[in-house]
C-alpha cells in the first residue's frame, strides 16, 4: 500500500499538482527514504509551502541516510550555496563525490566543474575533460555542451570551430538548454526554442531570486540582445553591481548606452543619470542635459524634474 502511495505522491509531484503531493510526503517521509527526498525538494523549492533551506537540510541528510544518491547531492549543493547551513565548499564536494560513487550524473559535472575551476581541488582541465567525456558517452547534453565550449575556446582540447558545432548541435539535439542559449545569443534560434524574450527575462529574474547569478547573466544578454528593455536596465545593473559577474560601472555604463538607439524615455533618463553623477563614464552636464531632454520629450516626469535642476528651464 505505502509502495503505491508513494508512486502516486511522486506522480502529482512531476504533474505539479503539489498540495497532494506535499500532503503524501508528509507522511511516508517517516518511513520511506525517497520520499524524504522528495519533501526536501518542496521546501528547497517551496512548492505548496514556504521555502525553508533548514528543513530542505532535514529531510535531505534523512535520505542520505538511507543513500539515495539525489538526496547526497541535494546535501552538496547546500552546502556548496550556504543554503539552511554555512557555505562550506570542502564537504560540499565531499558530497558530490559520495553522491558520484552512487552513479549521479549530476554530481559527477560537480565534480568536473570543480576540477576546472581549481575549486577545492588542484585545477585539472584533463579531469574534468575526462568526465565530460564520460558523461556524453551516457548521452549527457550538458556535457557534449561543455566538450564544444572547450573546442570552440582551444581550453583543454585543441581548437577546432568543426568539432565545436558538431558538438553543440549534438548538445541542442540531445536538449541542452545551455546550448539553445548559446545559439540564441548568436542570433541563430533553434526551431524548439519558442521561448519568447519575455520568458527569457523572467527566467533570468528567477535565476536572481534564488542566487543562481551566472545562468542570470547568459539570459539577460539574450533578452538585452533582442531589445527588450526591462534585459537592457537588468543586465547594467548586474555590472554595476557585481551580480554574477566582476563588477564594473564602465560595463553598466556601456550596457545602457550601447541600445541608446531603443530611444525609450527610461533608458535616456538612466545614461543621463550616469552622465550626470560620472558613474561609469566620465561626468558631463552637457551630455547629461541631452538625455534628459530625449526622456523630458517623452513625457517621463523624472527627467522633466532632473532637467530642470541641472539646467534650470
Amino acid at each position: 500500500m505505502s509502495t503505491n502511495a508513494l508512486l502516486e505522491a511522486i506522480n502529482n509531484y512531476n504533474l505539479k499538482n503539489y498540495k497532494d503531493a506535499f500532503q503524501a510526503f508528509k507522511k511516508l517521509a517517516k518511513t520511506q527514504t525517497e520520499a524524504a527526498y522528495y519533501l526536501g525538494m518542496m521546501y528547497y523549492n517551496g512548492y505548496a509551502t514556504n521555502q525553508d533551506y533548514s528543513l530542505a537540510y532535514k529531510y535531505f541528510k534523512q535520505a542520505w541516510e538511507g543513500l539515495y544518491p539525489d538526496a547526497i547531492y541535494m546535501l552538496g549543493i547546500l552546502f556548496e550555496f550556504g543554503r539552511g547551513v554555512d557555505k562550506d565548499l570542502n564537504q560540499a564536494f565531499e558530497y558530490y563525490q559520495a553522491a558520484a560513487k552512487n552513479e549521479s550524473e549530476l554530481a559527477l559535472l560537480k565534480i568536473a566543474k570543480f576540477s576546472e575551476e581549481g575549486t577545492v581541488v588542484e585545477k585539472s582541465l584533463k579531469t574534468a575533460i575526462e568526465i565530460y567525456v564520460l558523461l556524453t558517452k551516457k548521452q549527457n547534453a550538458y556535457a557534449m555542451y561543455k566538450i564544444g565550449t572547450f573546442y570552440l575556446e582551444g581550453k583543454g582540447l585543441k581548437k577546432s570551430l568543426d568539432n565545436a558545432y558538431s558538438w553543440l548541435n549534438k548538445a541542442l539535439s540531445a536538449g541542452s538548454l545551455e546550448a539553445m542559449n548559446y545559439f540564441r545569443f548568436l542570433g541563430s534560434k533553434s526551431k524548439n526554442d519558442i521561448r519568447s524574450k519575455e520568458e527569457i527575462f523572467q527566467t533570468a529574474l528567477s535565476y536572481i531570486k534564488n542566487n543562481n547569478l551566472e545562468d542570470s547573466i547568459t539570459l539577460l544578454e539574450i533578452a538585452a540582445k533582442e531589445k527588450y528593455l526591462p534585459g537592457v536596465i537588468a543586465l547594467s545593473e548586474s555590472y554595476l553591481l557585481g551580480r554574477g559577474v566582476k563588477p564594473s560601472p564602465e560595463k553598466a555604463f556601456k550596457t545602457l548606452l550601447k541600445y541608446k538607439e531603443l530611444n525609450e524615455a527610461e533608458l535616456n533618463y538612466l545614461i543621463a543619470k550616469k552622465y550626470e553623477l560620472g558613474e561609469g563614464v566620465d561626468s558631463s552636464f552637457i551630455k547629461a542635459a541631452l538625455f534628459y531632454d530625449l526622456a523630458a520629450k517623452s513625457g517621463y516626469e523624472l527627467a522633466k524634474t532632473a532637467l530642470l535642476e541641472i539646467r534650470g528651464y
